[in-house]
């Protein structure tokens, strides 16, 4: 289980299927969140989330949102929620919508299939 939950650009850390990295905010990081400029730019103005910066979305932002990648597209509904209900709720929230129906198991953006043989509702990969 990662340490940390969520990164200041709004994806759920804990639906991330890396096993080299505990999250965002935790201190053990992979290569892509320790060169991720979103978390560095969060943190040189000293917020917990885009969301609360003047600047959001800012163009390097919605230009990631919009991209190829599926899980991507969770982040400006993420941090909207986070902005209007805090990340308590939102945490708790997506711990149980990455959460198997079946087994109560994680489940991560792309797995297809639970570990006790549920099929899952996942985006594909981008080609």
């Amino acid at each position: 289980m990662k340490s940390s939950n969520c990164g200041p650009c709004g994806l759920f850390c804990g639906a991330c299927g890396a096993t080299d990295c505990d999250g965002c905010r935790s201190d053990r990081i992979d290569a892509w969140v320790q060169h991720c400029r979103f978390r560095a730019c969060a943190g040189e103005r000293n917020l917990g989330f885009c969301c609360q910066c003047g600047d959001y979305p800012c163009r390097e932002l919605h230009a990631f949102m919009t991209d190829a990648w599926p899980h991507h597209w969770t982040m400006r509904p993420n941090l909207e929620y986070i902005r209007d209900h805090g990340a308590e709720k939102w945490i708790e929230a997506q711990r149980l919508a990455w959460s198997c129906s079946g087994c109560g198991a994680r489940i991560y953006w792309y797995q297809k299939k639970c570990r006790c043989g549920k099929q899952l509702e996942a985006w594909d990969l981008p080609e």
